[in-house]
């Protein structure tokens, strides 16, 4: 077969869905077809975020001698950022010898989507781009402000803001770098600005508006998320899945039930969206919230082919250990839970967690051991904020920052405050 042959092939194969039987072939062919063909592949592993057959094709490249060129290699770097192989995206990086706007939005964007650490990176590398003279556009724009929103980085993601306005690409209003702009303001605690910041959009799509009510909702200004909502209706925009899944969050936070079944129930009624597994998982949350733990059993056991639906077990699990629920139920969805997602390490230290606050030591040590024997980690946790425009990130029990000392001190002193105070106030109400 000829080069030109096996091109043909493979493209109809992968015009036909069947990506798997295209990269079969291509790893026992003698031959290797061309750049286009390549770039083609890969953008179908970039569609379905197919890592396996994504790092097939690369080897594939690799062991052929192929030259990749910029425009594959681009390729490369988007597939690596796309399924969150940063190291890997790195080193293509690294080593391009030319850097497009679009590798730079690559990297920004992998970044922006990984821990602190990478998120900084991304807002370093949003430098470092206008440093080298390149212009960035509203795709920069919107993952240097989604890191700044997930580092919850104030004056970093003002700085970007200030750029963005002088920039041609956005200055006359981009619905996407406006809606991450949206999103940055509230993620920081900035309603007002978000506010001014959506007023000014000239074009509102149904990301802005559900960025809009996602970040009120979160900060537990239910009212305004659901009036967002209405009027997002009211100007002729159909609500999604995503819009929905922010408006039940919101509820769910203010503990608004009723309402909140109202809206969930709307979904297929009214709009014609179908409820999927994080629905049912905000509305087991909701419940879960006013005690409701039972009525947010029954949901999940009466769903439709609810042994599909892992994240509804997870909330109700997660359910159980926040607000109470008795053994039994607990046990009974960590099982459903662990029999469709057996790796998730965070659920298995909710369970530990659970045994733990009802003192069921032999328990506590069997999740552990559960844990051990499928070579399951826990990410440590971590949290960050921004002091005086620097920004410090902090990890579960480290000692490494600077002024630890201080800090562990104005934390124990702050615990002792709580006690006390959680203390005097239930003596009050005893002896009321």
């Amino acid at each position: 077969m000829t080069s030109v042959g096996l091109a043909r092939m493979l493209r109809s194969l992968c015009i036909t869905g069947d990506l798997s039987k295209a990269v079969h072939l291509l790893c026992e062919s003698a031959v290797c077809p061309g750049a286009r063909t390549y770039s083609l592949l890969l953008q179908e592993c970039v569609n379905r975020r197919d890592v396996r057959l994504g790092k097939r094709i690369h080897a594939r490249m690799v062991a052929t001698g192929f030259h990749c060129g910029e425009y594959i290699t681009t390729k490369l770097l988007i597939f690596y950022a796309k399924i969150g192989d940063l190291g890997c995206t790195q080193k293509l990086f690294d080593g391009m010898p030319h850097r497009s706007v679009v590798a730079w939005n690559a990297m920004i964007s992998g970044c922006a989507r990984g821990d602190a650490e990478a998120q900084e990176r991304a807002v370093d590398l949003f430098v470092a781009m206008r440093a080298e003279g390149l212009a960035p556009d509203q795709f920069t724009f919107s993952s240097a402000l989604c890191a700044c929103a997930r580092l919850a980085a104030l004056e970093c993601g003002r700085r970007v803001h200030a750029v963005a306005a002088k920039s041609a690409c956005v200055a006359g209003g981009n619905v996407f770098a406006s809606s991450a702009l949206v999103d940055m303001y509230l993620k920081c605690g900035c309603p007002e600005d978000a506010r001014r910041a959506f007023a000014a959009a000239p074009e509102r799509n149904v990301t802005m508006w559900t960025a809009a009510i996602s970040g009120h909702g979160q900060l537990g200004r239910a009212a305004e998320a659901l009036a967002l909502f209405d009027r997002m209706a009211d100007d002729g925009l159909r609500p999604n899945d995503v819009t929905f899944l922010a408006v039940l969050s919101a509820c769910a936070h203010a503990g608004l039930v009723s309402e909140g079944l109202r809206r969930f129930a709307s979904m297929s009624s009214e709009y014609g969206v179908t409820p999927r597994g994080p629905h049912y998982a905000a509305v087991v949350d909701m419940l879960a919230r006013v005690g409701r733990l039972r009525d947010a059993y029954e949901l999940v056991k009466n769903l439709p082919d609810c042994q599909e639906h892992s994240v509804v077990w997870g909330a109700l699990l997660g359910a159980c250990r926040k607000h109470g629920g008795d053994v039994a139920l607990v046990e009974l969805a960590a099982r459903r839970f662990f029999r469709l997602q057996p790796g998730n390490a965070g659920k298995y230290v909710v369970l530990a967690n659970t045994y733990a606050a009802r003192e069921m030591w032999d328990s506590v040590a069997g999740a552990h051991e559960a844990m051990r024997a499928l070579g399951v980690k826990k990410d440590r946790a971590w949290s960050a904020v921004e002091v005086q425009g620097k920004m410090h990130t902090f990890l579960a029990g480290d000692s490494y920052h600077d002024e630890c000392s201080a800090i562990y001190e104005v934390c124990t002193a702050l615990a002792s405050a709580v006690t006390e105070q959680s203390i005097g106030a239930t003596d009050g109400v005893s002896h009321c």
